[in-house]
């Protein structure tokens, strides 16, 4: 913002709320994958 003399956006609630399960699914396949196990993703009921 101060570095590019761009404006501030707020890109609201769920954009952040995505970038943490991104984060915690990541970790949690890193430590799986530490253990020899694999994380398999499930289509989630809407």
């Amino acid at each position: 913002m101060l570095t590019k003399g761009e404006e501030y956006t707020d890109q609201g609630q769920d954009y952040y709320e995505e970038r943490y399960r991104e984060r915690v699914l990541r970790a949690l396949s890193q430590r799986a994958a530490k253990l020899g196990m694999q994380v398999i993703p499930i289509a989630q009921p809407a």
